[in-house]
């Protein structure tokens, strides 16, 4: 167990509050250095807003691990030699993951937000760690991530920490990028993706099949049952863009539907933004924008809201994802949703610099990534009062 006494710093720079609601607006990194909050499917943040930030002065290279204390506005380093791509996140919970590499070869380790420490909980083999962002179980005892023993064949995997037994949940070449994410019940089901007609190819993912189409898939913890969900054609006129999250203790997740399609019409409601739960026939729609795009979706820690950033749509089947959106938030119940900030900056095509909005525990805060420094930080939104009150009337 890695332990020591953390020496927390102030990073934090005051920007002119946003126009859209008047939201307060702080950055709060500020080295010269990339910073990614991760990523907001499964939002590393604690019961006591302390998020996870993952520094880089070199996209695809190893970082620094640092916590950032939201209400106090302070960071502190927590690790050297990690990579975010490999690392599994248990949404608003106490526990991230994240492969370090340490002495010529990769471990998996844990950061446990309470107390800071950190500790070897997997050695993984091979030159590489896993090979995307994954997800952590409610209990913390789980992990699903991804392994590529061949080009173009992947393994969609669950790790018990306890007993360092892994199970292939799902497998084979559609499952390049597969977004695993563990319900927000106990964990014993892993949403996963199934990129039908895409494959990676100089390093990139491109579509090779027009005739088939991205979905999702539902597997079983222990890899004793698959269902395909009916969240993309032929059920509906769509396929999925890759972004979905689970909502606490429900059968249901929200994701976004992809730019390439048309808006989903379920014949009250249009959008791309929708709901499914699982045994339904279809989706519906939880937020109608039929001239809006929302692309990262994330939902609030106490599954009454999602969060989401969103681009103005031309209906032209091109990528509308091309500047910097703004952010909204909406509530589950109502439907209703309102814009809180701008991201600003410009977008890139690399990741760690996407938005990737979520709600703070306590509802009090977003927290996004934005290039408006230059290169990408930590930026996080106050929500005004009654603000939230307002959606669920």
């Amino acid at each position: 167990m890695k332990e020591s006494k953390k020496q927390w710093i102030k990073e934090k720079a005051f920007w002119q509050d946003d126009p859209i609601i008047g939201a307060k607006v702080v950055q709060l990194t500020g080295n010269l250095s990339m910073a990614t909050n991760i990523y907001s499917e499964d939002p590393t943040c604690s019961k006591d807003n302390l998020i996870a930030v993952f520094r880089s002065t070199k996209i695809g290279a190893t970082g620094e691990l640092c916590v950032v204390d939201i209400k106090n506005e302070i960071s502190t380093e927590i690790d050297s030699n990690v990579h975010w791509v490999g690392a599994c996140a248990q949404a608003y919970g106490d526990f991230f993951f994240y492969p370090c590499f340490n002495k010529g070869k990769w471990e998996m380790r844990r950061l446990c937000f309470s107390t800071l420490q950190v500790e070897v909980i997997h050695n993984l083999s091979g030159e590489t760690p896993y090979t995307t962002l994954g997800s952590v179980s409610p209990d913390g005892r789980y992990i699903a991530n991804q392994k590529c023993p061949d080009e173009n064949f992947y393994q969609v995997i669950v790790l018990d920490t306890e007993t360092g037994e892994e199970k292939i949940i799902a497998e084979g070449p559609d499952f390049c990028n597969p977004h695993p994410r563990f319900d927000r019940i106990k964990g014993e089901w892993v949403l996963v993706q199934k990129n039908c007609g895409y494959r990676f190819i100089d390093r990139e993912i491109k579509r090779v099949d027009t005739d088939v189409a991205v979905t999702l898939v539902l597997c079983n913890r222990d890899g004793l049952k698959q269902v395909e969900l009916p969240v993309a054609k032929p059920s509906i006129p769509c396929e999925v863009s890759g972004h979905e999250a689970w909502i606490k203790n429900q059968t249901a997740f929200i994701f976004s539907s992809s730019p390439v399609n048309l808006p989903y019409d379920d014949g009250q409601k249009c959008g791309n933004l929708l709901l499914y739960c699982i045994g339904d026939e279809k989706p519906r729609v939880i937020a109608h924008a039929p001239e809006l795009y929302f692309g990262h979706v994330s939902t609030s820690a106490c599954g009454n809201y999602w969060c989401c950033d969103a681009w103005e749509w031309k209906h032209d089947r091109l990528d509308c994802c091309v500047y910097a959106p703004k952010i909204a938030v909406g509530s589950i119940k109502t439907g209703k949703f309102a814009f809180v900030c701008q991201v600003e900056g410009f977008w890139p095509e690399y990741e760690i610099g996407h938005s990737h909005p979520y709600m703070s525990a306590d509802n009090k805060h977003i927290v996004f990534v934005s290039t408006r420094t230059g290169f990408p930080q930590i930026f996080c939104a106050e929500i005004p009062d009654g603000f939230l009150k307002n959606l669920d009337i």
